[in-house]
């Protein structure tokens, strides 16, 4: 059985994540992610019941890294072009 974090480690996982994904490089890496994550589009693929399952585990990584860090995915819908297409 998996060790339960402690609210301490959790707290300094949510720090420690907000350094990386905040920062001009980690934002970067994080836009790309929800690109290819299918953070902000549709993850159904007619007739694929496979594919669309892993776009949509995909997507969950990607958000449950967006809500972690206190970012709202809605945020992401604003962005240059140049800066999501990196």
């Amino acid at each position: 059985m998996a060790k339960q974090e402690t609210p301490n480690q959790i707290s300094e996982l949510h720090s420690e994540m907000r350094a990386v994904f905040l920062s001009p490089s980690g934002e970067k890496v994080l836009n790309y992610l929800c690109k290819i994550a299918h953070v902000n589009e549709a993850t159904y693929v007619p007739g694929d019941t496979h594919e669309t399952a892993h776009r949509e585990g995909m997507r969950r990584v990607v958000l449950s890294i967006l809500r972690f860090i206190d970012k709202d995915p809605q945020e992401l819908l604003n962005l240059p072009k140049e800066t999501i297409n990196e």
